[in-house]
């Protein structure tokens, strides 16, 4: 498990059922994804990754649906 090092978000999804989502940096090189629920564990690299996925393809999105924000 580890000592948390850092919470980097807290999220709540209001009108959705998953509730909320928190993201904490790990001693070790461990990032945390949780909510009441569900634990997802991973790397840093593979959080960076997972991330830049999710950045990318939302940006994707936002062009395909032609969004203006």
């Amino acid at each position: 498990m580890g000592v948390i090092k850092k919470i980097l978000s807290r999220i709540k999804f209001k009108d959705h059922k998953f509730g909320n989502l928190t993201i904490e940096y790990n001693g070790g090189d461990w990032v945390h994804l949780q909510n009441d629920s569900v634990r997802i564990e991973m790397l840093e690299e593979e959080f960076i990754h997972f991330a830049s996925s999710i950045i990318n393809s939302t940006n994707k999105m936002i062009e395909y649906k032609g969004i203006k924000l």
